[in-house]
């Protein structure tokens, strides 16, 4: 009788062991030769016993592809992980063979049990009795359907004898290379085994070519800086340029066929920079974020769907771009963190703008590179606001470039900065005899609340508003380049007025003709300044100024001393002064110079330290926590769009709970419902949130219906219960 590792479809436990094989030998290519010729017959090993634990009898019943077994001595006993179970596997002649290998604090069969016995995350605390009793009266009974003939041994504690002696504080740094080295491989290989797609998917064609077909039908010759690029590929690289100078062409010129991660901080670029890598290098390009499949669904045929959502899941893309939170978390060391770290230290890693970052979450980048960098990976740093204690930081790597910094000469932007708040009476004038006018104008608001008063405020004047407190189908139509934020850089568009947030700060192509923006830290409102005048060849020469700069209310988001500091300078220095590209890198200098001595400094110092010093997230969702720097963090359906859509969403929801739906029905259905949320960061109040119709879904995934709350297409998600004030983070 065979013995079964999965049931849809039926694949037998030795199937499923020799495809890990063959996804190994293709990810040799991709890994240090020296440690594979060394621990190749290790990681073979570790293969092979990894799950041999779902030989136990409720398990295969659990398949249900063989007759049911029942063992009346382990009735009364839940089921053990098998994963545990496949500890009692490894002989005694392995684990002298393992111990070979030993170094300094290392020893390889700690290690070897602990690849096993974590390469699937449980919460369900360990019992040893149960494993003994399961171990006695059913593998030992049916090990020879296996070949095992040996004793097994059910003498083991996995916390007590395994976990802690690896995750201690004092012994994790002397494991951690060759966790992310040996654990990493297991999971590469048991998850896209068990998805049943490549382990490096190939790049069809030749990305040069794809590259290069780009630039002559664009008619353009790369600039010397960009050109460069490719003489640094195996370098890592610290870039400073300014915004529009064509970063984006010189981080593609730098990848140069290997296979990359593009990471930026928001979702709204994200998309963006994939629609922009797609339209170069096809379906050699994937996306990675909490909803792919929105993106996916507009041009993706049904057929391929669900393997590209697995391919960019299980990181096997060769080009990806994703949210900075999808690779980065992993510094967090939650269990399963090696599969990250593992493809990164063979990859090119991009991060875009680390300024528009938070402390806690720079403080995770730059360990995460220094980590990566120490394991061979690559990384491009690319900015146009670097603050220096960043750069005297990397400074201490090896085989880490600092080109010049790309300064264009043309002067863009003029800046009238102001004492009143951006909602007074004469900014609001300002606003609208500018629009008459015949500008296209971006308004910049600090918070969604104030952004959202801009709007009731220039409503008369066709206003149109984006914010992240969309439900995701609205959001969609307000980023696209059709009737979305991105259309105003068609020719002719005519005048306009986009109310926004951050939202718009990173990487995105936006180009209006005037800027009125509350303040906010310096490298931030420089991203700002960057969405106006952004593709003009010729300078700002108007009287007028183009940049409109507000006083703002220090409401938390930002660091106070920073934020005043940025005001003074940009009131006392530029006001009514058109400023240059090479003064901008001079403000950020001046801003962040003492940085040692702020609250902004002292949090990213802390953060930084504690990850140094071996800090560990508990799951993949706490790492996330983390790295957003928020409490608790919900999807939502604003309870107005759950009563509009109610019969859908509960005819959606049937369909996802259903364990008999196709699972590329399942994909499509559980996207379709993702079109009424909206991610909500929240810091207290929770009787604003109640559950969804009872579904198991959604309470896994912590989707909830939001009370008390307002909701159109025009403004989004209001709060419109007093008592519901400052529960949403901005």
């Amino acid at each position: 009788m065979p013995i079964y590792a999965k049931s849809k479809p039926p694949e037998t436990l030795e199937e499923h062991n020799k495809k890990l094989l063959e996804n190994y030998e293709k990810l040799k290519k991709f890994l240090d030769p020296e440690k594979i010729e060394k621990y190749d017959s290790v990681i073979k090993k570790i293969l092979y016993y990894h799950d041999l634990g779902k030989i136990n009898h409720k398990f295969q019943n659990k398949l249900g592809l063989s007759g049911k077994v029942v063992i009346p001595e382990l009735k009364d006993y839940n089921e053990i992980p098998h994963e545990w179970l496949s500890l009692a596997f490894i002989s005694g002649e392995d684990k002298k063979y393992f111990n070979s290998f030993n170094y300094d604090n290392v020893h390889f069969s700690d290690l070897i049990q602990y690849c096993i016995a974590f390469h699937h995350t449980r919460t369900e605390p360990f019992n040893k009795k149960a494993v003994e009793m399961t171990i006695h009266y059913d593998l030992e009974k049916n090990k020879d359907k296996i070949g095992v003939n040996y004793p097994l041994n059910s003498d083991y504690d996995i916390n007590k004898d395994i976990k802690q002696k690896i995750e201690s504080q004092l012994n994790f740094k002397n494991y951690f290379e060759l966790l992310v080295f040996l654990k990493g491989i297991l999971h590469k290989c048991d998850y896209t085994a068990s998805a049943n797609i490549e382990i490096e998917v190939e790049y069809k064609g030749r990305y040069e070519d794809d590259f290069n077909n780009w630039l002559s039908k664009k008619k353009w010759n790369l600039k010397a800086f960009q050109y460069e690029a490719r003489n640094l590929r195996d370098k890592n690289i610290v870039l400073v340029a300014s915004t529009g100078s064509g970063k984006t062409e010189y981080s593609m010129n730098w990848i140069g066929g290997n296979k990359a991660f593009y990471l930026l901080g928001i979702r709204t670029a994200v998309n963006e920079m994939y629609r922009r890598f797609k339209t170069i290098f096809g379906n050699n390009v994937n996306l990675l974020h909490g909803e792919i499949g929105y993106t996916f669904e507009l041009n993706e045929t049904e057929e391929n769907y669900s393997e590209r959502i697995e391919i960019a899941r299980k990181l096997c893309a060769p080009i990806t771009i994703a949210t900075a939170d999808q690779i980065i978390t992993s510094v967090f060391k939650y269990n399963g963190f090696e599969l990250r770290y593992l493809t990164a230290s063979y990859s090119r890693i991009i991060i875009d703008e680390i300024q528009s970052f938070s402390p806690d979450s720079i403080a995770a980048i730059m360990v995460f590179l220094k980590e990566i960098h120490n394991l061979g990976g690559k990384f491009l740093l690319t900015t146009a606001t670097l603050p220096p204690f960043i750069k005297e930081e990397l400074r201490e790597l090896k085989d880490i470039e600092f080109p010049v910094p790309v300064i264009m000469e043309t002067r863009r932007h003029k800046i009238a900065v102001y004492k009143e708040n951006i909602d007074d009476e004469l900014s609001l004038k300002m606003i609208e005899d500018n629009f008459r006018s015949g500008k296209r104008i971006l308004v910049v608001c600090n918070t969604v609340r104030k952004a959202q008063d801009m709007y009731e405020f220039l409503k008369h004047l066709n206003s149109s508003l984006i914010h992240s407190r969309f439900i995701l189908k609205d959001r969609k139509r307000k980023e696209s380049e059709e009737e979305g934020i991105m259309a105003i850089n068609k020719d002719n568009h005519p005048p306009i007025i986009w109310i926004a947030t951050q939202v718009v700060e990173a990487s995105l192509d936006l180009d209006f003709d005037v800027l009125f923006t509350e303040c906010s830290p310096i490298d931030s409102i420089l991203q700002r300044f960057g969405r106006c005048w952004r593709n003009r060849k010729q300078e700002y020469t108007n009287k007028e100024p183009n940049i409109h700069i507000f006083k703002s209310k220090h409401m938390g988001i930002y660091d106070k001393e920073i934020l005043d500091r940025t005001y003074c300078l940009l009131f006392n220095e530029f006001n009514g002064k058109t400023i240059s590209e090479l003064e901008k890198q001079d403000a950020i200098n001046a801003i962040f110079k003492d940085i040692q001595a702020t609250k902004y400094y002292e949090k990213y110092k802390r953060n930084k330290q504690l990850l140094e010093f071996g800090f560990k997230a508990s799951s993949i969702s706490k790492a996330e926590y983390l790295f957003r720097n928020i409490l608790f963090n919900y999807c939502v359906i604003p309870w107005p769009v759950y009563k509009k859509n109610e019969k859908d969403i509960i005819d959606l929801l049937k369909h996802i709970d259903d364990e008999y739906t196709d699972k590329k029905e399942n994909i499509r259905v559980k996207n379709e419902l993702k079109q009424f949320t909206l991610p909500v960061q929240i810091s207290s109040h929770f009787s604003c949130l109640s559950p969804v119709a009872d579904s198991r879904y959604c309470k896994r995934n912590n989707i909830m219906l939001m009370n008390d709350v307002a909701y159109s297409y025009e403004k989004g998600l209001e709060i419109t219960d007093k008592n519901g004030e400052g529960i949403l983070i901005e």
